[in-house]
C-alpha cells in the first residue's frame, strides 16, 4: 500500500492532476493510481522506492 502525508514529494504525470481551490487556497488532487513515486524522510533509506 503506498502512503503519502503531507510535505512528501511525490512524482506523477502533469495531466494527471486536478486543481481546485479551497477557501482562496489552491490545492493538486491525484489518485493513488496517477502517482508514480513517493519520497520522504519517514521512509527508511534500506527499503527502496519503486516506480
Amino acid at each position: 500500500v503506498r502512503s503519502a502525508e503531507v510535505g512528501d514529494r511525490v512524482l506523477f504525470s502533469p495531466e494527471d492532476r486536478y486543481e481546485v481551490e479551497v477557501g482562496g487556497a489552491d490545492y493538486i488532487m491525484l489518485r493513488e493510481r496517477d502517482i508514480h513515486a513517493v519520497a520522504a524522510t519517514r521512509i527508511e533509506a534500506h527499503t527502496g522506492l519503486y516506480l
